[in-house]
């Protein structure tokens, strides 16, 4: 499960602890032998081993007892802690951080916040929206969706009651009643809609449904309106996600950051944050002109700069990927974030401040990388695996699946837990979880790999990963 190491990591730079751990790590996995059952012969034979300084059988000891101050990083819990969940897109944040995430919400003494910075248009099918509307048009002309009889609804009352949308869904969810689920979401889709459209009747609605249902049928390109209503299938699955532990609409942030316009496809502009003054539009200190991409400040950086300013996060979590590395989204989210954790740096104390990297179906931290271990249960899984299926239903059949695996997300994500606890139960030993006097620990049948670091830590690591991208380009 271990990502391909670069083939100068352990040649260049001078030697450090991970670099030790990496190699004892490796030579565990390669020998598939227990850490404890290694010998000094085993280290002196393995060309990575052999490099590390002072070597003996300390050195396994020193790197058993990291591994095992890891996983107690990820056993304690988050308390008193305002919380800031940032997701590239919809569903990333669930798929590399659920289990960790659950934990947090049980607690009233924490605020929690998600942050979706696209839109997420691109993953839902013209097929998916075509289905959407003919079963929002069919109920509506059946008279079930009676929202519509209200007389101010085509004026305000479509914008009040999401809460009550996804109430609905998930109350018929407890019920299994798949049609008045479907109903729950086609009550948003045509909230939606009416306010994207500013249609101001039935006969309206019936008429606008009946035009974009035949221009789907015909293969026509999207609209812009017809990607933000896309984008608005999406928003509606996150919140549906948060929902299952009480999350409110007003801790759900969809940004729909332009990142998209760089592909050349216009994306919906950011809906949320006050327009950035002109004393604020100061060069950023991280934009350097040989890199292969900065963030545009106005449309990337503002607004995020603008709920850190709002919200005063004391934990914030990033996707942190290379460029190429799945979606290039992820690291252009990634620069934008610690482009405004720095700017926020220069007015507000952040010494205090814990940033959590992660990662999840696409790429995957090395164990030596990654400095916390979050035990994940089975109980966690079972929550994760019905929540993702219940409510990301454009993804469930992912258009763009992961190139290795032909499946939902959500069963590659269980994967990757339980093969990062196969490689840490080399290290420490399956006895270690098993006989464990701690219930989490005991519980545990998978892990997730985060990294921690301070704000200095982070926006440093978004630099190198910048200069190393550039370096590769030039040597290329």
């Amino acid at each position: 499960m271990f990502n391909k190491t670069a083939p100068d990591y352990f040649n260049k730079g001078p030697w450090t602890f991970e670099k030790t751990e990496h190699a004892v790590l490796g030579l565990c996995k390669i020998l598939d032998r227990y850490a404890h059952k290694l010998t000094l012969e085993d280290l002196q034979n393995d060309s990575r081993c052999s490099k590390i300084p002072n070597l003996s059988l300390d050195t396994v000891q020193k790197v058993i007892h990291d591994v095992e101050t890891k996983l107690w990083r990820g056993v304690k819990p988050l308390e008193n802690e305002v919380i800031y969940h940032t997701g590239p897109h919809h569903d990333d944040i669930m798929l590399g951080l659920m289990p960790f995430i659950n934990r947090q919400l049980r607690s009233p003494r924490n605020e929690v916040h998600f942050a979706i910075m696209t839109s997420g248009y691109h993953s839902v099918t013209d097929a998916f929206l075509l289905d959407a509307l003919a079963d929002t048009l069919d109920l509506l002309r059946r008279g079930l969706i009676q929202m519509v009889n209200y007389p101010d609804f085509f004026e305000k009352g479509y914008r009040f009651k999401q809460e009550k949308d996804i109430h609905h869904y998930l109350d018929n969810e407890a019920r299994k009643n798949p049609d008045e689920k479907r109903r729950g979401f086609c009550h948003r889709i045509l909230r939606d809609a009416v306010g994207l459209w500013q249609l101001k009747s039935v006969r309206e609605v019936e008429e606008r449904f009946a035009a974009e249902i035949e221009n789907l049928r015909e293969g026509k390109p999207n609209s812009q309106d017809l990607q933000k209503l896309k984008g608005e299938i999406r928003e509606f699955e996150e919140e549906l996600v948060w929902a299952y532990a009480g999350t409110a609409l007003d801790h759900i942030h969809h940004l729909r950051l332009g990142l998209y316009e760089d592909n050349g496809v216009k994306a919906p502009e950011p809906v949320e944050g006050p327009t950035p003054t002109k004393s604020t539009l100061i060069e950023p200190a991280l934009r350097r002109a040989q890199e292969p991409w900065s963030p545009n400040y106005e449309r990337d950086v503002a607004p995020i700069l603008n709920q850190l300013r709002a919200l005063k996060p004391t934990v914030i979590t990033v996707a942190i990927d290379y460029e190429g590395l799945g979606p290039n989204t992820h690291y252009k989210v990634m620069q934008s974030i610690a482009e405004a954790v720095h700017l926020w740096s220069e007015e507000a104390d952040l010494r205090d401040l814990k940033i959590f990297g992660y990662r999840n179906v696409w790429s995957t931290f090395h164990p030596a990388e990654a400095n916390v271990y979050v035990p994940v249960s089975l109980n966690a899984m079972s929550v994760f695996e019905k929540a993702f299926r219940d409510s990301y239903l454009t993804q469930v059949k992912a258009e763009f699946p992961n190139p290795d695996f032909d499946g939902p997300f959500s069963d590659l994500a269980e994967q990757i837990w339980v093969k990062q606890l196969k490689d840490i139960q080399l290290v420490l030993g399956k006895n270690y979880f098993y006989e464990n006097r701690h219930p989490l620990i005991r519980a545990t049948h998978g892990l997730l790999f985060l990294k921690e670091m301070n704000a200095n830590e982070f926006v440093a690591l978004a630099e190198e990963m910048a200069r190393r991208i550039e370096n590769n380009r030039i040597d290329n």
